[in-house]
């Protein structure tokens, strides 16, 4: 498959070919005449999935580097996985604190209004 077949086919963003094609791919083929296996699409998606889930260009490129084959970068990889795990989960626990505390002032304000509706009866 060509790039523009690819991208529309898998909904890939031009960051995500383009990443690839830096990381993995380095060869001298220009983007126009560049074709895509199903290899490709393999690293591809799991390019798109670690954006998708937060990750950096960075840490994208980090978690690339790691042969899938060695036992020692497989252990590398999840503890990347679970770094950004606990970094999400931290994040959404801020946010329940946030809507607990919106919750907390709409309640009172609501109770304070009914109170002066109350009281204007």
């Amino acid at each position: 498959m060509d790039r523009h077949t690819i991208k529309a086919t898998y909904q890939l963003s031009d960051q995500v070919l383009n990443d690839y094609d830096t990381w993995i791919r380095r060869d001298e083929t220009g983007p126009a005449k560049r074709q895509y296996g199903d290899t490709d699409l393999v690293y591809l998606q799991t390019i798109a999935a670690l954006y998708t889930m937060g990750f950096t260009a960075e840490e994208v490129a980090t978690y690339l580097q790691f042969d899938e084959r060695d036992q020692r970068t497989t252990a590398q990889r999840l503890r990347l996985l679970t770094r950004k795990r606990k970094e999400r989960l931290a994040e959404i626990h801020q946010c329940e604190s946030q809507v607990a505390a919106i919750d907390y002032l709409r309640f009172h304000l609501n109770a304070g209004s009914q109170n002066v509706h109350d009281r204007t009866q």
